[in-house]
């Protein structure tokens, strides 16, 4: 699973959300550079569960930043995080958009958030 908390500053998620994302982000540049990809089917507009992945990949440059704000975030908390930067350089230059957070996106993650918050507290 790969998540992107859109909307949701860094500084707002606890401590396992913010290493998990840490983490997974770096996979949809990953996935581009491989080659094993495909536009058909993206998604207009931003959704969690089919198609979360596939929503970010023409992206890059939104996730690139959340990358910088995501690993920064966890640099002044203190985590042992390795830097992966790099996985945002060179990529194809049509799929590296920048996007803005719409709040129904917000509202979905945050949906998420305290779903999984009610399953660890049972």
């Amino acid at each position: 699973m790969t998540r992107i908390n859109v909307g949701i500053k860094p500084s707002e998620l606890i401590g396992k959300m913010l290493i998990a994302e840490h983490r997974e982000i770096k996979r949809i540049p990953n996935i581009i550079k491989s080659g094993k990809y495909s536009m058909q089917g993206q998604p207009k507009l931003f959704t969690l569960g089919k198609g979360h992945v596939k929503f970010f990949y023409d992206k890059l440059e939104f996730l690139r930043k959340r990358y910088e704000l995501l690993y920064a975030e966890c640099k002044k908390r203190g985590y042992q995080v390795t830097y992966f930067g790099d996985s945002f350089t060179n990529l194809p230059k049509e799929l590296m958009n920048d996007y803005k957070p719409k709040k129904r996106g917000r509202e979905l993650v945050l949906l998420r958030i305290e779903e999984r918050m009610s399953q660890i507290e049972k």
